[in-house]
């Protein structure tokens, strides 16, 4: 019997550890301005003299102060990933072309492909959108790396 993975546990339990210590990152880099912005307030300084002496505003604090609370429920803060991601811009008939040319000739790369796109077919697709297609079928299986 040949072993190709962990068990899921394992990734799962990795997976919550991670985002375990994702947390503790965030609350070590609010928590110290906290405490230091507050105990300034507690010895009744000026909110522009706990400014120069943190190097956080007032604003910046309270969003501060509001993470570590989230933190502490175990919520961490949003993802700076974009929302929309780039989509393919090739379509099928494409990508079909590609695929039966690779087949014909599995040592041909994205240069040569290209090349006979546009000689044979008035196909006009550059080659780094080749290699995407390319890479993009060894992901899916469909063909193998020479």
């Amino acid at each position: 019997m040949q072993i190709k993975g962990l068990h899921k546990n394992i990734y799962k339990f990795s997976s919550y550890a991670l985002s375990q210590e994702k947390l503790e990152v965030h609350r070590i880099k609010y928590e110290k301005q906290v405490r230091n912005w507050g105990k300034l307030k507690s010895e009744r300084v000026c909110d522009k003299t706990c400014k120069e002496i943190v190097g956080i505003s007032k604003s910046t604090y309270y969003r501060y102060k509001a993470s570590l609370i989230k933190l502490n429920k175990g919520i961490l803060p949003p993802s700076i990933r974009p929302k929309s991601i780039r989509k393919p811009q090739w379509g099928e008939s494409e990508m079909q072309l590609i695929l039966r040319l690779r087949r014909e000739n599995p040592t041909y790369g994205k240069a040569k492909i290209t090349v006979i796109l546009k000689r044979d077919h008035s196909l006009n697709i550059s080659e780094s959108t080749v290699g995407r297609i390319l890479k993009h079928l060894m992901g899916k299986g469909l063909i193998l790396k020479c």
